[in-house]
């Protein structure tokens, strides 16, 4: 995926005009991080978990602005903020999460009221060693609705290298 992909996935409405706190959950080196910054207000935070520490070294202070708040961790299992984010951001990061309805459970719960969760998925069923709990487009539509999620959309695709397409959904 090219870096001009990822922004293409990220685009939307969604994003406060004033400086709003993110996670990114999973964040390896950081390439929607970098992403997820560019649509950020200056004086943002993002919160990026991931366990490889690293990875999470490749991953600057800030980026146009937007503070970067790095932490080593399993984000499975950490637990989250206490004070509510806007947003929360999972690239092919919910298919390492065995009971997904009720991590999207406890997203939901992090999120304020009016925030939103951006999932980058495969669009595959089949599992493997590197999507062990895969999400499908139509799976996540149920889980979310397991989960009390009001809406699931679709925000875009693109093609993958490893079989079907990745794509990008928002929940509200």
């Amino acid at each position: 995926m090219t870096f001009e992909q990822a922004l293409q996935l990220l685009r939307g409405s969604w994003y406060p005009s004033d400086p709003s706190r993110w996670m990114d959950l999973g964040c390896g080196d950081g390439f929607f991080t970098r992403a997820l910054a560019r649509q950020l207000a200056e004086g943002s935070w993002i919160y990026a978990w991931d366990q490889d520490a690293l990875a999470l070294q490749r991953i600057p202070e800030s980026i146009d602005g937007i503070h970067i708040d790095k932490r080593v961790c399993n984000f499975i299992q950490e637990p989250f903020p206490v004070k509510p984010v806007h947003g929360i951001i999972m690239a092919n990061a919910l298919h390492y999460v065995p009971d997904q309805v009720d991590f999207l459970n406890r997203l939901r719960q992090t999120i304020q009221p009016d925030g939103v969760l951006l999932t980058i998925e495969y669009d595959r069923i089949q599992a493997n060693p590197w999507v062990p709990y895969p999400v499908p487009f139509s799976k996540l539509m149920s889980i979310a609705r397991q989960a009390s999620w009001a809406t699931v959309q679709k925000n875009g695709t693109v093609p993958s290298r490893y079989g079907p397409e990745i794509y990008a959904a928002i929940l509200q």
